[in-house]
């Protein structure tokens, strides 16, 4: 019987002990039997992840973490097994590590990046950097802040809104009140005044309403004004009125190329007139050369001056001959009728 009772306590305690290991196995996501596909994930914090948190795909459980490790360009490589009939986000798949529960549970959540638009800055900032320093066939990764850092910086925020409520509590005193009141007052004249202000120019603003509608009429006018103008303009194109006007302007230009055409030709005859013309001249020059010079009869004649006292003397005795001949015509001249 005793014999009997030990073998029946040493099986519980096998079964126990399997209950334990299978209980392990399965928390663990262990396959056995079945291929698994690793992939590696770079992330500069992994929070509060380790190895044996599941990884998960829509809310689905798709792998384990396997092992993480630290480079030496000071980012951590994390070794993810996924099922092998897992398929990754087409569209730039990312890693997220986030706390599952309040107890410090972890797992990794693979999402696409595209999801993220519009999110946390600070998570789009770590992918980003982790991108650009990703190897072939790894994923970039970001740490989301925990419950426990959540609360921390609540705490935080909490305490900053206290020691503002508390400055403003300590600002806001009766002093603060009266001069609130205060100025609640001056802004109760300063409506008064205004509305003063207001009713003292609305003779104003009324005349500057009936001026904008004269000044609207004179428009209306002026606009059927220029609808007449454009109707005879419209008569006048069709009376063909504008293609006589157009006719006589082409008769003019071809007149006016006719003028231009014979002053070019008059142009052109005095240019070749002109060496006749520089010959005259040089003639002239000279001739006035040897006048000036005292040569010839004219150069004699400007230069003696007894031509012009013997023109006096002539003009002088003429004069006395025809004073002569009214004092004494018969003296020169004699008539006689038979």
């Amino acid at each position: 019987m005793k014999r009997a009772n030990e073998a029946l306590v040493g099986a519980s305690v096998l079964i126990a002990i399997a209950l334990v290991v299978a209980g392990s196995v399965w928390l663990s996501g262990m396959r056995f039997g079945g291929k698994e596909t690793p992939k590696d994930v770079r992330v500069k914090t992994i929070g509060g992840l380790s190895v044996g948190d599941p990884v998960l795909l829509r809310g689905v459980r798709v792998g384990r973490v396997a092992r993480i490790e630290l480079t030496q360009t000071d980012w951590v490589t994390v070794r993810l097994l996924l099922g092998r009939t897992t398929q990754l986000p087409k569209s730039h798949p990312v890693a997220l590590f986030v706390a599952t529960t309040l107890f410090g549970d972890w797992s990794v959540q693979l999402t696409s990046q595209d999801n993220l638009r519009g999110g946390d800055p600070l998570v789009l900032k770590q992918l980003d950097e982790a991108r650009h320093v990703t190897l072939a066939g790894e994923l970039p990764g970001a740490a989301l802040p925990d419950v426990g850092q959540l609360t921390a910086q609540a705490g935080r925020i909490a305490g900053d809104i206290a020691l503002i409520s508390s400055r403003v509590q300590d600002a806001f005193d009766s002093t603060s009140a009266e001069r609130l009141k205060s100025a609640f007052r001056d802004l109760s004249r300063l409506s008064s005044v205004l509305k003063t202000i207001a009713q003292g120019q609305e003779s104003t603003l009324t005349r500057i309403g009936g001026n904008i509608d004269t000044g609207t009429a004179l428009l209306a006018q002026s606009a059927r004004n220029l609808a007449r103008a454009a109707s005879r303009v419209d008569s006048a194109t069709s009376r063909d009125q504008l293609q006589r006007i157009l006719g006589h302007t082409d008769t003019v230009a071809s007149d006016l190329t006719a003028v231009a055409a014979n002053v070019r030709a008059l142009t052109a005859a005095a240019a070749n007139q002109q060496q006749a013309f520089e010959r005259i001249v040089a003639r002239t020059d000279s001739m006035l050369a040897r006048i000036q010079a005292g040569e010839g009869t004219l150069g004699r004649l400007s230069r003696d001056t007894t031509l012009y006292s013997e023109s006096l003397e002539t003009v002088k005795a003429l004069r006395t001959l025809l004073q002569d001949i009214q004092k004494n015509p018969r003296r020169y001249f004699s008539f006689s009728v038979f």
